[in-house]
């Protein structure tokens, strides 16, 4: 990692500022040393990549999931492609339209949760210019060692972190957007994760979160039961009831196949307001305010 992008980094779950200290270096790369925050937990720095993914973060899916890819993170890109062929979807028109409501400018910041093995980098990479910036972030450090060669080239800075999305190691409102392509099943904490998410968008910034799902309509259909049984996931509900309250302008649409839920949203300030003081016509009077304390109905004085 540059050593200049050290201070974006915070202690995952104080969000205290951090120590570098530095055992390798080369023309401003950070190969190795370690982070040390203010109470003494240290996080090491191999190959250029923090690992902020402590014990007590690896719990549930978490720990499944960094299991599982590091086993198939050598074969993951050869077999990827049948997520799509299966339902006869282009790959990459299906990347490029999850990654278009983020709607990214070319000096944006975005932080890519659950990155793998960099197929959705490479193509946001595209969208931003050498003012931008693209943090890849994942639970599995074999996977971003894939990410690293994959974009080796590209012109946009880059930096790799391992952790999890349970405990973002960036200070509130860091970046332009947040995008997460089939991460959140693997959360061992969904609110907190999408929490997270929100948590280090700025005001106007993009949150886009995909996963797999059958919806309600196709869940007694032979092609729902077909894709639930091969994997329990497809049955998991969208997560609408913990979408951030500040999220506005949200939207959720089922692609690739009708089988993933896209959610995508505005980060706005905190919980919506209303006008409930408004006086409201009609015999029964009051306000919505008055109505909501316990106020007589139809007396608005």
């Amino acid at each position: 990692m540059k050593k200049k992008n050290a201070e974006t980094l915070r202690e995952p779950d104080t969000l205290s500022p951090l120590r570098l200290n530095i055992f390798e270096e080369r023309n401003g790369d950070v190969i190795s040393g370690e982070f040390v925050s203010a109470g003494g937990r240290v996080f090491p720095i191999n190959n250029g990549i923090p690992d902020f993914a402590t014990p007590s973060h690896l719990t549930r899916g978490a720990s499944f999931a960094r299991d599982y890819y590091t086993k198939i993170a050598g074969t993951y890109d050869e077999n990827l492609h049948i997520t799509f062929d299966l339902y006869n979807e282009d790959e990459l028109d299906a990347r490029k339209s999850m990654i278009g409501l983020l709607h990214l400018k070319k000096d944006s910041k975005v932080l890519e949760i659950s990155a793998g093995t960099g197929k959705d980098s490479a193509i946001i990479a595209t969208e931003l210019g050498g003012d931008g910036a693209l943090w890849l972030l994942d639970i599995t450090p074999d996977m971003l060692e894939h990410a690293v060669g994959r974009m080796a080239d590209v012109a946009v800075p880059v930096e790799f972190v391992v952790g999890t999305a349970c405990a973002l190691p960036f200070d509130d409102k860091t970046f332009d957007a947040v995008y997460c392509f089939a991460g959140i099943g693997h959360f061992p904490d969904i609110g907190k994760g999408l929490s997270e998410m929100a948590r280090v968008v700025k005001p106007g910034g993009r949150v886009v979160f995909c996963e797999k799902n059958v919806p309600p309509w196709l869940r007694d259909t032979e092609y729902g039961k077909i894709l639930t049984n091969n994997n329990p996931m497809f049955a998991y509900d969208a997560p609408l009831d913990l979408i951030p309250v500040n999220a506005i302008n949200v939207g959720i649409r089922w692609i690739i196949g009708n089988a993933h839920y896209v959610v995508d949203y505005t980060v706005g300030e905190g919980e919506p307001e209303g006008k409930f003081d408004l006086e409201l016509p009609g015999e029964r009077g009051g306000t919505f305010n008055t109505r909501y304390y316990g106020q007589l109905e139809g007396v608005t004085r």
